[in-house]
């Protein structure tokens, strides 16, 4: 039975990162991450915009999360609120997505994700 490109594209993970004494819960794609993202993001390193390429990974993966403003609305996840995060939060992302696609060798399988 052939696979179509849009279902291999669904495809969804939800994990959790600590954040101080909380926890953010966050739903990303894993293949939002191509070889195509990985080169526009190594430009975007080359010109030593490390913010503007995890903007661009997290804009691109992300689908979901618990962030939410001073009054309990959700935040939206767009550049424009991404860009006014901490770059320490950006990259913790950034690095729990990675490593949560990383095979658990041990297993076999993947990591153990939410």
């Amino acid at each position: 039975m052939p696979i179509r490109l849009s279902d291999l594209m669904r495809d969804t993970r939800t994990m959790t990162l600590p954040v101080g004494d909380d926890v953010l819960t966050v739903t990303y794609r894993p293949s939002g991450i191509t070889p195509e993202t990985e080169e526009r993001l190594a430009k975007l390193g080359q010109d030593q915009r490390l913010g503007a390429s995890l903007i661009a990974l997290l804009t691109e993966t992300l689908t979901e999360w618990d962030l939410v403003d001073d009054k309990g609305k959700p935040l939206p996840i767009t550049e424009a609120q991404l860009r006014k995060l901490p770059m320490r939060l950006l990259g913790d992302l950034v690095r729990a997505m990675t490593e949560d696609m990383r095979p658990n060798v041990s297993s076999g399988g993947t990591s153990a994700a939410s």
